[in-house]
């Protein structure tokens, strides 16, 4: 056996034995220790973190969102002890965001979001720029931010904050007073920033449509020093994910076409092919030294933005410093890894097989990468890997320790390079919410967040959870994640909840994920007695572009609400110990539109709840683009069509006798509030049961904890109520 197998075996091996000996203290619970521990109160204990920030002298800051608002802790290099910052324990649903570290390592963050009232005060909070060195001792920089259009980001020097508003660039000294200068204004609506190496000159992505979703956008450098301002060779196309090189006399960026016959729904397989670009900061020049294939998988599908409207993407393109360009490309069907040089030539494929990469992120001195990827041996879970020019990019395995897997917060980062060969990484497993936590080179560990580890009582209550692939209507393959009950709450009568994630371009993975609301909503409800059934449906993220872009879903056919259905049957009649009369569907968010989806066109489920829902596409089609869809009046009669037969909203008249309850916020910036509204009220105007919990002022994510303990509760009654033991 090979060092690299013996060293799988081992970690298997590992994994193997954990998930043995927890699964034996799975079982010691008694059913009084199960409803203390996963009481409403004790899951609303769960924190989640929600960003992470370092800095070149390996310090860390992250923010978690705690049982009574969102926090900035922070690590210091080398001993990495974590402190907490901030004291906001007022549960108002203010959130925060990190901007940098400061030129005295104190760490910049934003508090507030703009037009956000969840808590529903009397006035609109205004959105502050906040200063925090050591405990509880801040300040504010700004009182009043305008809105940004681009995630602000601190000079190299630590003491200037740049951010864009639509048009226009700002630099703000970080002192009092702030003294901001507009540093120019363009056409349009910039959407990122990023400094040069040297901090001189400033790159950035501009949507110059005037949508948020552009038509075509460019790549500008601004100098500092001489107020020139160049475009980077403008074309008829998206520009996105700028890097510069390491020397900081090019950059790059990613270019693909913008498809006007489009919508969301459209066939992605193939379309305008993407361009990896090469230009001079100083005369604006540029050109392509790679061009994607035409046809199947020659569109671009990044890591950090809406690959198919979206400007201003990141993490999707890096420069290393052997002149290798790194990009995604699914040329095979298969979201892998290419390298092309920076001269141009052939590009190379770095990691064949059939798995998807999830994330990339480049060394600080860019020798080297890191990915984040499933395996064409264990599709279900993500792992760590390496590419180094030393090893002449070849993919070499991270395994980190015990049980733990990679973790997927998308859209952002989870692993964070540090000096020295650390790594600030996030991972979960079957036993532990998300943590932050130290890697050292020798493997070993430190854990930097405040959340429950897998050695606690409320990790430990719950069975491991399992992966189970059963059969569509059509024949597709489906996976999906099954968590039990604990061993004291299993009757042979069991409920069950079939649960559909949003996106839907996302994934559920056998362990505690980062969907808020949702994964306390299913733990609280396991500890019940339900049985979580979650499908990886059609259109979601993982399994290759086919599965992703399949020929019916959403508004296109509802082909994924055909796997709910089928999910139903199967465990119906494979699934020991549950009662089938008393099974339930959820969604949230797009999730919402297959659970009343699934209900409407079938008899499979007893009760209905959508979090956040859709239930008529053409709304939501309209929204996409802020305009009129770009079709002629045939074409977009046809379409509408096909989009309104695809929602719940179609099938009012066939409905059965399904109970539904209706969940969300008046200021759903996502999925609009009309969606729960319409559907509310034309079952109850057929007599049918409907009932809604409604929040003024919460947004798509219910940011307040009051909140999300008012819908686990709400649910639970909904469900003793129309799903009575039997």
């Amino acid at each position: 056996m090979s060092t690299f197998s013996k060293r799988i075996h081992a970690c298997l091996t590992l994994m193997l034995a954990c998930s043995i000996s927890i699964s034996a203290l799975a079982e010691g619970f008694t059913r009084e220790a199960v409803e203390r521990l996963l009481s409403v109160d004790n899951v609303l204990q769960v924190p989640v973190i929600t960003q992470v920030i370092t800095n070149e002298d390996g310090d860390i800051a992250w923010i978690e969102q705690q049982s009574a608002g969102w926090n900035v802790l922070l690590a210091r290099a080398p001993d990495y002890k974590p402190t907490q910052l901030t004291a906001f324990n007022d549960d108002r649903g203010r959130e925060l965001a990190l901007i940098g570290f400061a030129a005295d390592d104190s760490v910049i963050y934003r508090y507030g979001r703009w037009g956000v009232n969840a808590a529903n005060e009397a006035f609109t909070p205004d959105v502050e720029l906040h200063q925090v060195g050591s405990v509880n001792r801040q300040k504010t920089i700004l009182q009043d931010v305008p809105r940004w259009t681009a995630r602000a980001i601190l000079g190299r020097d630590g003491r200037t904050l740049f951010s864009a508003s639509d048009g226009t660039v700002t630099r703000t000294p970080l002192r009092q007073p702030p003294d901001s200068e507009d540093l120019f204004t363009v056409r349009g609506r910039v959407s990122s920033l990023l400094l040069s190496p040297d901090g001189t000159r400033l790159a950035f992505t501009v949507d110059r449509s005037g949508l948020k979703r552009g038509k075509y956008g460019y790549v500008g450098v601004y100098n500092l020093s001489t107020g020139e301002l160049n475009y980077i060779a403008p074309g008829l196309g998206i520009d996105q994910n700028v890097t510069w090189s390491p020397d900081g006399e090019q950059l790059a960026f990613i270019r693909f076409g913008f498809e006007p016959r489009t919508w969301r729904f459209s066939d992605h397989r193939e379309g305008a092919p993407f361009y990896v670009m090469i230009g001079d900061p100083d005369s604006g020049e540029g050109e392509p030294v790679f061009e994607s294939e035409p046809g199947y998988g020659s569109r671009f599908n990044g890591f950090g933005a809406n690959g198919y409207f979206g400007t201003g993407g990141f993490n999707s393109l890096i420069w290393l410093k052997n002149d290798q360009l790194i990009f995604p490309y699914e040329k095979t069907g298969w979201k892998l890894l290419y390298s092309v040089s920076a001269g141009g030539g052939e590009a190379r494929l770095l990691t064949p097989g059939m798995f998807e990469i999830n994330s990339i992120i480049a060394n600080a001195d860019r020798s080297g990468m890191y990915y984040v990827a499933n395996t064409e041996q264990d599709m279900h879970r993500l792992r760590l890997f390496t590419l180094n020019i030393d090893s002449q990019l070849k993919p070499q395995s991270v395994p980190l320790v015990g049980a733990y897997d990679m973790a997927s917060p998308r859209p952002r980062q989870s692993v964070y390079p540090l000096p020295g060969g650390d790594l600030a990484l996030i991972a979960n497993s079957a036993f532990s919410p998300p943590q932050l936590m130290i890697r050292k080179p020798d493997g070993s560990t430190v854990k930097l967040s405040s959340g429950p580890d897998e050695n606690s009582e409320l990790s430990q209550i719950l069975p491991p959870a399992e992966v189970l692939t059963y059969t569509s209507q059509d024949g597709m393959q489906i996976s999906g994640v099954l968590q039990k009950p604990p061993t004291a709450l299993r009757t042979g009568n069991n409920p069950v909840i079939v649960m559909a994630h949003g996106g839907s371009r996302s994934k559920d993975y056998p362990h505690w994920g980062f969907s808020h609301t949702r994964d306390l909503l299913c733990h609280y409800l396991a500890g019940k007695g339900y049985y979580i059934f979650t499908p990886n449906y059609r259109s979601g993220i993982g399994y290759g572009l086919d599965f992703r872009e399949p020929e019916s879903y959403g508004g296109r056919g509802a082909g994924d609400v055909q796997d709910f259905i089928a999910a139903a049957r199967y465990l119906k009649k494979n699934l020991p110990g549950i009662n089938p009369n008393r099974m339930a569907i959820a969604g949230y968010s797009y999730g919402g539109h297959l659970a009343t989806n699934a209900a409407a066109r079938s008899d499979e489920y007893a009760a209905v709840m959508s979090y956040a829902g859709v239930g008529d596409w053409v709304v939501e089609m309209e929204k996409d683009f802020g305009e009129t869809l770009q079709f002629n009046i045939p074409q977009r009669m046809e379409l509408e069509a096909l989009a309104h037969d695809s929602s719940a909203i179609s099938k009012i008249d066939e409905w059965g006798n399904e109970p539904v309850l209706f969940v969300h916020g008046d200021n759903d910036g996502s999925a609009a509030m009309q969606q729960s509204l319409e559907l509310y009220l034309a079952l109850k105007r057929r007599g049918k049961v409907a009932e809604a919990l409604i929040f003024p002022g919460e947004t798509h994510s219910f940011n307040i904890r009051a909140h999300t303990r008012e819908i686990l509760l709400r649910t639970e009654q909904f469900l003793e109520a129309h799903m009575a033991a039997q």
